[in-house]
């Protein structure tokens, strides 16, 4: 029994006579009929009577039928699917993603992500950008988010970002009142700051010593979100990311906290990580395409946070 037989089959069973299921599969009547001789002589047992030159499906054929429309609707599901693939609609996408973007940044870009592809699945995992680094290679995400060391130069140019960072402060901080800070105007200053062994803190260290000044640490955090919180208290000043701060942003009052740019630039290097040498899912190519155009609108428009609550 082939897909031929069986849709002429179906279609005389829907249609109740082989002319209408001639024309319904744009076929011609012996065509049809000869289909159908040919599927009772391969099973063996006739599915057709004929009376008054009506046909009436023998039980036999009955039988057959629902199974063979049960097939007709598997094919159904399984079109469907691929429209839903070729939508962008079907799929499960396996993201990790460094600790900073992880609070907020990530999962409000994801949550977009999946109200636009209702049949989506997803999974987001925090992890140090070195173990981000690694489980994508060993193909345990389809991508990643994580700062990109000297030694990973296999990411592709496209991928990699380099984003300048800025002064938090105390919106009532006298040091406010300039639009750029330096290590001259931070000198001795109190600053929160990451701890020691992140490259941000080593170039700001070498900023403040090649300038001469002090770098003035009062408090130390993993991740620059909780530092904010300090920065509100008027503990001191951070230099930051601007993810951190779109994601502050996001959730926080205007009024206490505001942003300046700082000179010289120090910057966060991160990038986009995928498996080696495996192909991509069209999934994974469009979350990575809208991953990228916002840490491009972040990077080109710092005027957006600089002057917020303004």
């Amino acid at each position: 029994m082939n897909l031929k037989q069986m849709e002429a089959f179906r279609a005389v069973m829907l249609t109740g006579s082989v002319s209408q299921a001639a024309k319904q599969l744009f076929r011609t009547q012996p065509a049809v009929s000869m289909m159908i001789s040919s599927l009772e002589e391969e099973i063996g047992f006739q599915l057709f009577e004929r009376h008054k030159k009506r046909l009436y499906p023998t039980p036999e054929a009955d039988y057959l039928y629902k199974e063979i429309e049960g097939i007709f609707n598997r094919i159904q599901d399984v079109s469907q699917t691929i429209q839903d693939i070729q939508n962008k609609q079907y799929g499960f996408l396996r993201i990790g993603c460094m600790p900073g973007p992880s609070s907020f940044f990530m999962p409000e870009l994801l949550a977009d992500f999946l109200e636009e592809h209702p049949k989506v699945q997803a999974s987001l995992q925090t992890r140090t950008s070195d173990l981000v680094a690694e489980w994508v290679a060993s193909k345990q995400y389809d991508l990643g988010l994580a700062e990109v060391t000297q030694h990973q130069s296999q990411l592709a140019e496209e991928d990699r970002f380099t984003l300048p960072c800025f002064v938090a402060i105390p919106a009532d901080n006298p040091l406010a009142q300039h639009e750029v800070l330096n290590t001259e105007l931070l000198d001795d200053e109190p600053m929160i700051t990451l701890h020691p062994d992140h490259m941000i803190f080593h170039d700001l260290l070498k900023q403040f010593e090649a300038s001469g000044h002090r770098m003035n640490v009062r408090l130390q955090t993993r991740f620059y979100l909780p530092a904010l919180t300090f920065v509100e208290r008027g503990l001191g000043v951070c230099i930051m990311d601007p993810i951190s701060i779109t994601s502050y942003q996001s959730y926080a009052s205007t009024g206490k906290v505001v942003f300046r740019r700082f000179d010289p630039e120090v910057f966060l290097r991160i990038g986009i990580f995928y498996p080696d040498n495996s192909p991509r899912s069209m999934i994974t190519n469009a979350f990575s395409e809208q991953l990228r155009n916002r840490l491009i609108e972040i990077r080109d428009n710092p005027d957006a946070f600089l002057g917020w609550g303004l």
